[in-house]
């Protein structure tokens, strides 16, 4: 009760499933594993009042954990990895932009409040929603 007070839960909400499934469908072959592995890691998701942000952890005894096979190459601190637009046909568009932390995927930003999106993807039946991903990093390169 107090996780979904202070909007901690685990669950992927049907927006961000969306949204990270969009950048899934994007990347280069040799990244879909990590993506995946890293994704069905996590373990807490903290929402940001209003839903301007959602925040992604994989937590180990209460701290953040890094598990290093699951880091993508680029490991570059702060990484805008993609930029994805939600449009919910005919009424509203939202942009998102996804970024990874030292090569792990951290969280989505939006450019405004996502609560008309969030209730969208999940009605039933769900309206038309369209998303269009843009790849702004490569999360396959080694920096040195």
């Amino acid at each position: 009760m107090l996780s979904y007070l202070f909007g901690t839960r685990a669950r992927l909400s049907a927006l961000e499933k969306m949204i990270l499934e969009c950048v899934e469908h994007h990347l280069d072959s040799r990244l879909l594993n990590l993506w995946s592995r890293q994704i069905q890691a996590i373990n807490k998701v903290q929402r940001l009042p209003q839903g301007i942000e959602v925040n992604f952890y994989r937590m180990k005894n209460g701290r953040p954990s890094f598990d290093e096979d699951l880091a993508f190459p680029n490991r570059t601190t702060e990484l805008l990895a993609a930029k994805v637009r939600v449009e919910v046909c005919g009424v509203a568009t939202l942009n998102a932009k996804i970024w990874c932390v030292r090569g792990f995927l951290f969280s989505i930003e939006y450019d405004g409040g996502s609560s008309y999106f969030e209730e969208a993807a999940g009605m039933d039946p769900k309206p038309e929603i369209r998303l269009a991903c843009e790849l702004t990093a490569d999360l396959a390169a080694v920096l040195f």
